[in-house]
C-alpha cells in the first residue's frame, strides 16, 4: 500500500514562484502593457456590442485605405483634444478605432496621408507612441471654461503649424466623436486645397460682434462658425491666413486672447469669428454631426455617409458598433 508523506516544498521553489508572481505582476502594470490589454478588452467588448444591435445595418463593400494610394502625402493633419479623466473611457476606444484606421492611409511613395497629433493634461505612453509621438501635454488649465478651450484650441493649432511640412488640410475633432476617415478623405478631395476654405456644420445663424481684431470700435465681425462638437476642418491657405491671430507661435496668446477680449466666446465660435473677419465663410458640411443631434435619430443612411458622429450618451459601445457599420 502506498503511503502518502508531507513533502515540504524546497526555499529554491518558493523563491522561484514568488519571482515568476512578481513578475507577471509587473508586467501586467506595466503602462505600455496595461493600455495595450485595455485595448484588446474595448475590442472584444466591440465584438459582443455588435452582436447585441437590435436592428443591424446592410453593410455594403467598404473602400480600402489603397483607394486613396494617388493622394499626396501629408495631406491631412487632424488635432483632437482631451483629458485624463477620459483616456480610458474615450481616449483608449477613438485609439483603437477611427484613428488606427486613419493611420493605415499610404499616399504617393507609401507616404502617411493622416497624421494625428493628441493634446491633453497627461501622455498616454502607449497612445503616444501608436500615433508617433504626437500626444502632447497641454499647458493649459484642464477646466471646461471657454477662455480655458480657447487655449487648448490655439495650442491645437499650435502643433499643426510646428510641422516641419504642413498638411494640405487641417481637423479638429473632440474625444467624443466618431470619425469615418473614409467619408472624410472623400469629402475633402471635393474640395479646392488651394483656396482658403473653411468645413464644418453651423447650428446657428450668421452671428456679429464687435471688431476687436482691428481696432475699429465701431465696426463689426459677421461671420458663421462650425459647432465644435461636429468637428471643422480648414485649408493650408486658409491657416497661413489666420495664423497672426489663432497661434502663439507669432506672439502674444493667440485664439486664447482673442477671447479674453471677448468675455463668453467658446472656442468654436472664436474659430469663426477669426474666418469671418479674414473673409473666409463656412461652407457647410451636412454629414458632420454634432451633440445636438441624437444618434438615435439619424437614419441606417446618415451613418453610412457621415463623416463625424458624437456619443451624446454614456454608452460609448455606441462606437464600437459604429466602426462594424462604416462603409
Amino acid at each position: 500500500m502506498m503511503v502518502w508523506r508531507c513533502v515540504r516544498p524546497s526555499w529554491r521553489f518558493l523563491v522561484t514562484i514568488s519571482a515568476v508572481t512578481l513578475s507577471l505582476f509587473a508586467f501586467l502594470h506595466f503602462k505600455p502593457i496595461r493600455a495595450r490589454l485595455d485595448i484588446y478588452l474595448l475590442q472584444a467588448q466591440h465584438q459582443q456590442a455588435s452582436l447585441q444591435v437590435s436592428h443591424p445595418i446592410v453593410l455594403k463593400q467598404r473602400r480600402c485605405p489603397s483607394d486613396f494610394a494617388d493622394i499626396e502625402g501629408d495631406f491631412l493633419f487632424v488635432t483632437v483634444k482631451t483629458t485624463k479623466q477620459y483616456h480610458r473611457l474615450r481616449l483608449n476606444l477613438i485609439a483603437s478605432t477611427w484613428i488606427s484606421d486613419a493611420l493605415l492611409f499610404k499616399g504617393r511613395n507609401d507616404k502617411p496621408v493622416v497624421k494625428v497629433a493628441i493634446l491633453s493634461d497627461a501622455v498616454d505612453d502607449f497612445v503616444n507612441t501608436m500615433i508617433g509621438g504626437r500626444m502632447v501635454k497641454s499647458r493649459c488649465p484642464s477646466s471646461h471654461n471657454k477662455t480655458d478651450l480657447c487655449c487648448k484650441q490655439a495650442a491645437e493649432f499650435d502643433l499643426y503649424y510646428g510641422e516641419p511640412k504642413l498638411a494640405k488640410w487641417y481637423c479638429h475633432f473632440d474625444d467624443d466623436n466618431y470619425v469615418n476617415m473614409y467619408q472624410l478623405l472623400a469629402e475633402l478631395e471635393r474640395h479646392d486645397a488651394s483656396k482658403p476654405l473653411y468645413l464644418g456644420k453651423s447650428s446657428r445663424g450668421m452671428v456679429k460682434l464687435k471688431d476687436v481684431i482691428s481696432g475699429n470700435e465701431k465696426g463689426r465681425v459677421a461671420f458663421q462658425f462650425g459647432t465644435g462638437g461636429a468637428g471643422f476642418c480648414l485649408t493650408r491657405v486658409a491657416m497661413k491666413q489666420i495664423k497672426p491671430k489663432v497661434s502663439r507661435t507669432t506672439g502674444g496668446l493667440g485664439l486664447e486672447g482673442l477671447c479674453r477680449k471677448l468675455p463668453g466666446l467658446s472656442d468654436d465660435v472664436a474659430v469663426g469669428y477669426v474666418t469671418g473677419f479674414y473673409k473666409i465663410g463656412l461652407t457647410q458640411v451636412p454629414t458632420m454631426h454634432s451633440h445636438l443631434e441624437k444618434l438615435s435619430a439619424l437614419s441606417q443612411d446618415d451613418i453610412r455617409k457621415a463623416v463625424s458622429l458624437i456619443n451624446n450618451s454614456s454608452n460609448f459601445s455606441n462606437f464600437q458598433c459604429l466602426q462594424c457599420w462604416k462603409l
